[in-house]
């Protein structure tokens, strides 16, 4: 049996089990270049640090952060971004800002054994990214990028010293639960998301246990100093009612619909839907996973707990991550579970409903055979791209990002082996099943019937095809 039939009868064939999530691999990228320390001798002004720790997916752009996996404190790490990632890689890094003289300063000065922590990424919003520096107000421990306009990713918003987040956990943009966004200055139009931020260290008020808070990204006017501000920048946390006393902040750290409660509020990842506000979020090896109401609370939550006892062994693990996936037939979270016993990137990975139920996983290669990839630690980031489909996932150990689509690839064309398209059905001849075949492709406007590759299935593809088949194929590519 020919793989795409084999696909599509393990579609068929799970379609009455519930749904299921299939991923196919489209790309491997190695960041293998991008992880060697430079030297004097050996520059490297990509150099991300050791290890992958945080991605962002937008089309054919993958942005990139790492750790600094080392006993001592670096200088010299980079967030960077390769373009074209399916073809011909360029690396480009960005812009952190500026030095007291005006000059550009690209480097984050990462202390030892810490590192980007999370990236987020909205049209028209930019790239949200933060690393954690030890300490909560450390100027610049969140910074928002314009990477749709500018070529070279510029700063357009950092957290000012003293009054900025600690960055231990992965934030998010909040567009509400209308998708809408926010009234950043209070005129009454909507200007854009929040970045909710779920937080390591506590805050005035209980906001780590309550959270997450949402704040503005940028300055709301010239001069306001509020973007990125945890106190003047907020526009919700745990405590935020509306006039009617209803809840307007996600508040996760409540016994949820399931009876589970998450065993603790060092938080380490949150990610929240674009279209209706769903959040998701990680502490303790917990997957929080709630359903947001009108006022922007919560409707609904439940926890799954992955690693059952008062005595959680995995409470102090690092880069425990979440993601949705979206524009399928059902929502899912994808995330990964150190509780299992696993070795590899499909052995971690887990998904769930928004009830919390376990949603299988199934992964493939481009050909259609299963994915296995080489022994992989839990150590891993997860980024979806709704526009495309593709959810991209980081393997920190192996140092690789793999892309993979939630679209079945498309069958190649049958006489696409030797690109011979007068034998039609590829059965090694040239004769007149093959002008059955060609006609019932182009009577469906089916793909494989523009064989003058015009982009378009038309009347010049038949008058294509009859040149090529009267002369047996001889003079066209692929036939001699």
């Amino acid at each position: 049996m020919k793989i795409p039939l084999l696909l599509t009868a393990l579609a068929a064939s799970t379609a009455h089990a519930g749904f299921q999530l299939n991923l196919y691999l489209e790309n491997t990228q190695d960041l293998f270049s991008l992880c060697v320390a430079p030297t004097v001798t050996q520059p490297n002004p990509f150099f991300i640090g050791n290890n992958p720790s945080v991605i962002a997916l937008s089309g054919d752009r993958l942005f990139v952060a790492g750790y600094n996996n080392t006993g001592a404190q670096r200088s010299d790490l980079r967030v960077v971004k390769i373009e074209n990632i399916f073809g011909a890689r360029a690396f480009r890094f960005l812009q952190l800002g500026t030095d007291g003289l005006g000059q550009p300063v690209y480097d984050t000065t990462m202390p030892s054994f810490r590192g980007y922590y999370g990236m987020s990424y909205a049209p028209n919003a930019g790239l949200i990214v933060d690393y954690d520096a030890g300490a909560v107000g450390v100027a610049g421990g969140y910074r928002v990028f314009d990477v749709d306009t500018q070529l070279n990713p510029i700063l357009i918003g950092s957290s000012p010293a003293g009054v900025g987040a600690r960055g231990g956990a992965g934030p998010s943009w909040d567009f509400g639960p209308t998708g809408e966004g926010y009234d950043y200055n209070n005129d009454g139009l909507l200007d854009g998301p929040l970045a909710a931020i779920l937080d390591f260290s506590a805050y005035p008020g209980g906001v780590q246990s309550k959270g997450p808070f949402g704040i503005l990204p940028i300055d709301s006017a010239v001069g306001s100093g509020d973007g990125l501000n945890m106190f003047a920048g907020r526009r919700y946390d745990g405590n935020s009612v509306d006039g009617g006393g209803n809840a307007t902040a996600p508040v996760l750290n409540t016994i949820g619909t399931n009876g589970n409660r998450v065993q603790g509020t060092l938080w380490r990842d949150s990610d929240i839907n674009p279209v209706n506000g769903n959040i998701v979020a990680r502490a303790s090896n917990d997957v929080v996973i709630g359903v947001r109401n009108a006022n922007g609370g919560l409707a609904s939550h439940v926890v799954v707990d992955l690693s059952p006892g008062t005595n959680d062994p995995y409470a102090f693990q690092i880069m425990q991550r979440c993601e949705w996936v979206t524009g399928l037939s059902s929502d899912v979270v994808v995330y990964n579970d150190y509780s299992a016993a696993a070795s590899t990137i499909e052995g971690w990975t887990k998904a769930a409903d928004l009830n919390g139920n376990s949603v299988t996983i199934n992964m493939f290669n481009a050909d259609g055979s299963p994915f296995t990839a080489t022994a992989a630690s839990g150590v891993m980031d997860y980024s979806y791209d709704p526009e495309t489909g593709r959810l991209a996932i980081c393997d920190f150990a192996g140092r690789r990002v793999f892309i993979f689509s939630t679209t079945p690839p498309v069958p190649p064309c049958p006489w696409a082996a030797d690109s011979c398209f007068s034998d039609y059905n590829n059965d090694g001849g040239i004769d007149g099943d093959d002008v059955i075949a060609f006609f019932a492709a182009w009577d469906s406007s089916d793909n494989c019937a523009d064989v003058d590759n015009s982009g378009g299935v038309d009347g010049d593809d038949v008058i294509n095809f009859f040149a090529a088949w009267d002369a047996g194929g001889i003079g066209f590519p692929g036939c001699e």
